[in-house]
């Protein structure tokens, strides 16, 4: 039966094949590039017509402007308007949108991708069309409708499930018990002070025991080895999106085209999506002399608010065509493989996968103290709690960048939270209250860290800010919570949430009072049962939090290959001293601008060149382009020409 079927889509593909060949024969391109490009098309299983752009061989401009003069029907090259009200998302893939006015009979403009090419050429009358290329009709589709696309970016989720957007901050009903809950423990505790404390202790060692338990537990669980996911072949693997947020960015775009140049994946199934702001020219302008290929474009966000970075991705969202989807930041250099491993993983698992988080890592943790610490919680985030996380099943709050995706996810999801400016910790506790699970994937992506103690600490206000307006919206409705999670996985998500917002604000109040009440011999003299409970607590505290704090680190230096900076684990206090005011200095944000993000600058450091890892069992498919292609320069370049 199996064999069946594979005959069965081998002898479909030919057919699609000898069709499309034989569209770009008419066309005009050159017999010999159709062969060169059908030879790496059977082995990715793209379109022939796919193959040929990526492959550089011939212009985009070239291909379509031929297809044209052989309809007889113009080619565009100036912005048009387009019908606004379609669906924009749905005309792009298609590659088909309606006129606003048709003008000299022409009432559709189309920009057919792949075998759509020789379908077109197949029809009796293509009069009323006109031709354009994708990436033009993509940039027409947006500024048509451009209106629509910035609110869909900033309110989609809002309008669909306000309950889980931030945008509309703490609900009454929350406002009113945290007010309640203030007038209560006020009154308490000018009655009955000393109860009073002891209940406060009560409730904080259960709520930091939680934290520090599952800090421990998840530290254990990434003992176990990842189990190794069989590779795909280059023609069983799908369309890959990879969406890029741009904000002054000019200076590293080069560096960021030669990581994603080094990716290791058929180019004829990349998307690669670069979204910058409409004012930041410079950045645009930068990207748009840089460009290599007709895998690339770049999509201008419409004016709008909030300027968010998830603002930005949903703005790309409608626009992705491929099945999988990716984020990457402008700085960050994935290993080569990454995509393949992702795309791997997808297709053997079942569909409550929802996200993979690939593993972050710095490549310039040796610059100075600063990059240090950063390096060493990155390591142990990313090598310790994450994976232990995915291999306990639980919810994880992800990180800003390399995460994958199946897109249908994300659009089900309706994307991100454009109000939360830590929306990928939202989207992990999303997708877990979905019934979809988040697991980590066994490649790194190298990332700048600050190297500035100014912005480092304003990063670090910035997800203090959002993990705060995360727990805000997921605890607007604790019963809910409750009944969308397991009750294992609602104690860690509270856990989490205490771990990252409730401990760095209060822990060095307690440090002091613990240094106290040790200096003074009254911690380990108690007098009472209430000195005892207290006693107690502070010492589980006092000797359970440090291990769960260092233990993770150390593992994730030694995982990431950083123990020679053992050294920096002393200043591990000034960190958490400073992680603690960021903390409060992110309450007056949330206060004052809760939506305002805090960019870093990226391109300042010195960054190593990060391992480049080889699979000597797969054989790329740029290594099948080399083995089959002549270089560019000897071919003929202009199909119309011909």
């Amino acid at each position: 039966m199996r064999q069946g079927t594979d005959k069965y889509r081998h002898d479909t593909a030919r057919r699609a094949e000898a069709l499309e060949a034989q569209a770009l024969a008419v066309i005009g391109v050159p017999t010999l590039q159709i062969a060169e490009a059908a030879a790496l098309a059977r082995w990715t299983g793209a379109p022939l017509a796919e193959t040929l752009l990526t492959s550089r061989a011939i212009e985009e401009d070239d291909l379509y402007r031929g297809l044209a003069a052989r309809l007889g029907v113009p080619f565009v090259t100036r912005p048009v308007q387009l019908d606004a009200r379609a669906d924009y998302g749905a005309a792009s893939a298609a590659g088909l949108a309606a006129l606003a006015r048709p003008t000299r009979g022409v009432r559709w403009l189309a920009a057919p991708r792949g075998r759509a090419l020789a379908a077109l050429l197949a029809l009796p009358d293509p009069s009323g069309l006109a031709i354009t290329t994708p990436r033009r009709l993509g940039a027409n589709l947006r500024e048509s409708a451009a209106t629509q696309i910035a609110e869909d970016a900033a309110l989609r989720l809002h309008q669909i499930e306000p309950r889980l957007s931030a945008r509309a901050g703490p609900s009454r009903r929350t406002r009113r018990a945290s007010a309640a809950l203030l007038a209560i423990g006020a009154g308490a505790t000018a009655l009955w002070p000393q109860w009073a404390a002891l209940l406060a202790w009560t409730l904080l060692t259960f709520a930091f025991s939680a934290a520090t338990i599952t800090r421990l537990f998840t530290a254990a669980a990434t003992f176990s080895p990842d189990a190794e996911t069989p590779p795909v072949a280059d023609r069983d693997l799908p369309v890959y999106t990879i969406v890029v947020p741009l904000y002054r960015e000019a200076e590293i775009v080069g560096a960021l085209i030669d990581a994603l140049e080094a990716l290791d994946y058929p180019r004829s199934k990349l998307d690669i999506k670069f979204v910058v702001e409409a004012e930041d020219t410079v950045t645009f302008a930068a990207l748009a002399t840089a460009l290599p290929g007709v895998e690339y474009e770049i999509v201008v966000a419409p004016p709008g608010a909030p300027r968010t970075k998830p603002r930005a991705l949903n703005i790309a969202l409608p626009f992705a065509r491929g099945d999988l989807l990716c984020i990457y930041d402008a700085e960050d250099r994935p290993e080569p493989d990454q995509l393949r491993r992702a795309a791997a993983r997808f297709a053997h698992a079942d569909r409550g996968l929802g996200c993979l988080q690939a593993r972050l890592a710095v490549d310039n943790g040796d610059e100075n103290a600063i990059a240090g610490l950063f390096a060493i919680d990155y390591a142990a985030l990313f090598e310790v709690a994450n994976p232990g996380v995915s291999a306990l099943r639980l919810p994880m709050m992800l990180g800003g960048t390399s995460n994958h995706f199946r897109t249908k996810t994300l659009r089900d999801l309706c994307g991100w939270d454009a109000w939360n400016v830590t929306e990928d910790a939202d989207l992990g506790i999303r997708l877990a209250r979905c019934g979809l699970r988040v697991e980590t994937l066994a490649s790194r992506t190298h990332e700048e860290a600050p190297i500035t103690l100014g912005a480092l600490f304003n990063q670090r206000v910035r997800w203090m800010k959002g993990w705060m307006q995360t727990a805000f919206v997921h605890l607007r409705d604790p019963v809910a919570l409750w009944l969308n999670l397991k009750p294992l996985a609602f104690v860690t998500t509270l856990a989490a949430f205490v771990s990252g917002v409730v401990s760095p604000l209060l822990w060095p109040f307690f440090t002091v009072m613990l240094a106290r009440d040790l200096a003074t011999g009254a911690l380990l003299s108690p007098s009472s049962t209430f000195d005892y409970a207290v006693a107690t607590c502070a010492l589980w505290l006092a000797v359970a939090g440090p291990v769960a704090m260092v233990w993770p680190a150390v593992l994730g230096m030694k995982r990431q290959g950083l123990s020679r900076r053992w050294p920096l684990l002393f200043l591990l206090p000034l960190w958490h001293l400073m992680l603690c005011l960021a903390a409060w200095r992110a309450i007056h944000d949330v206060w004052r601008d809760p939506f305002a993000w805090a960019k870093t600058t990226h391109g300042v450091a010195r960054r190593r060149a990060p391992p480049q890892r080889q699979d000597a069992n797969l054989l790329s498919s740029a290594a099948m382009a080399r083995a089959t292609a002549r270089p560019i320069s000897d071919r003929t370049t202009t199909p119309a020409n011909n």
